[in-house]
């Protein structure tokens, strides 16, 4: 009997069942810099993780299993490099001992610990407070306590984490200021409501709870109050009435205009940060290094320094104080800037203008002003826009380009002859 021909396959897949698991891989997330390129961040959500697949003993299907073990807690990119490196040697070694995720795992090995709210949100602090700046732990102080008494009357504070739900922050949230009769704007929802997300962000990041759903309440549509700008007959009068009654905020306030420096930024400045020489002062802004944020220092800054006799006083001592004169002011940014504020409120109420106005609207006529005079010189839009980047330090044309519309600058020119309409 003639055996027949059989056209057989070169290659045969052969499935390997006996692969239990693969090689642990990490994780890092990543995002564009300022270049364009991608490099690993830490910022809030991405988190970074060590990942493997292990076959399922009852479907034989390979499954996908991440193990973050708090590494998100680390801050710095160096140090959770590393410390990312040293879990994934530790998952597989845990492998290699023939650790199974789908077996039971006695207590006794692994630790199953339910967090009460009131643990979670101070562990939540505790690891915040080591990234926000001074400043934002004292701005964050009230909204988490007003927060805190909400859990404690709902009664939510003592029990477990995960029996807080989307609808008890959105409850929370519509209700500020309402056992007062002082319903709040919508700024002030939106800011408790960012304060809470970070937190919850952080239960996350320390695997406490497996989702942020504050992220998913949606911001309230807020316009804040800004300081409008004054015209050059109000500017004169401010003067005179300033060189009369108080020429130490005039002082104060020319740094505002010609430095382009926010109030606040003007109370941190110290003698060492002036540079004479090099005609620069450094400037400790919110969030960056004074080393950041190097100011150049106007002919009009230089003749206000030279009024100050500053080399009479030590380099560390702090520009403006409460002494009129510098001094070795040691209390927080809040109260320096409110100290000045303050002064000038006495201006206004003076000279009878209402709250639309304050320090920050030096800030914007100086705006205004140079913006002006660059088109005045036959700049185009664009070309005064990049001209005034570096001295208003914007981070972008774009964010310029809304400042200067918010302030009332950036105008159309006269478009009335381009009517055909005589109604």
């Amino acid at each position: 009997m003639a055996l027949k021909k059989q056209i057989v396959p070169l290659f045969v897949p052969v499935l390997n069942h006996s692969m239990r698991y693969s090689k642990p891989k990490i994780f890092i997330p990543k995002s564009k810099n300022k270049k364009g390129d991608l490099k690993p961040t830490t910022a809030v959500g991405k988190y970074w993780y060590v990942k493997y697949s292990y076959r399922n003993p009852k479907t034989g299907v390979m499954e996908v299993f991440r193990v973050k073990e708090g590494i998100n807690r680390v801050q710095t990119i160096k140090e959770r490099t590393r410390a990312i490196k040293c879990l994934r040697i530790a998952v597989q070694q845990f492998l290699e001992m023939g650790y199974s995720p789908f077996e039971y795992i006695p207590e006794n090995v692994i630790e199953k610990k339910t967090w009460t709210t009131k643990e979670a949100l101070e562990l939540a602090l505790e690891e915040k407070q080591k990234v926000w700046s001074v400043s934002t732990i004292k701005i964050n102080h009230f909204p988490v306590n007003v927060f805190i008494r909400y859990l404690e009357t709902s009664n939510l504070y003592h029990k477990d984490i995960k029996d807080i739900t989307k609808r008890h922050i959105i409850i929370f949230l519509n209700n500020l200021g309402k056992d007062k009769n002082k319903p709040v704007n919508p700024t002030t929802r939106n800011t408790y409501r960012k304060i809470i997300s970070s937190l919850f962000n952080q239960l996350v990041a320390d695997d406490i709870i497996s989702k942020n759903f504050v992220e998913s309440i949606p911001k309230l549509a807020a316009k804040p109050k800004k300081n409008i700008p004054f015209r050059k007959k109000e500017m004169e009068t401010i003067k005179e009435h300033l060189l009369e009654h108080d020429p130490y905020l005039y002082l104060f306030i020319k740094f505002v205009m010609y430095g382009f420096f926010r109030p606040v930024e003007v109370c941190r400045i110290k003698i060492k940060d002036i540079n004479i020489d090099r005609n620069t002062i450094s400037v400790k802004s919110k969030t960056e290094d004074a080393t950041a944020n190097t100011v150049f220092l106007t002919k009009q800054l230089k003749e206000t320094i030279a009024e100050m006799d500053i080399h009479k006083f030590d380099s560390d001592f702090y520009l403006f104080t409460s002494k009129l004169e510098p001094s070795n002011w040691l209390v927080d940014d809040t109260i320096k800037r409110t100290y000045f504020g303050r002064r000038f409120a006495k201006v206004k109420k003076e000279l009878k203008f209402d709250e639309n106005y304050g320090i920050y609207s030096f800030r914007h006529t100086a705006a205004i002003d140079i913006f002006t005079t660059y088109k005045e010189q036959g700049l185009t839009d664009l070309e005064a826009k990049h001209k005034m980047l570096p001295i208003t330090r914007h981070k972008s044309i774009d964010s310029l380009n809304k400042y200067l519309r918010d302030i009332g600058a950036s105008l159309p020119k006269d478009y009335s002859d381009d009517y055909s309409l005589d109604f």
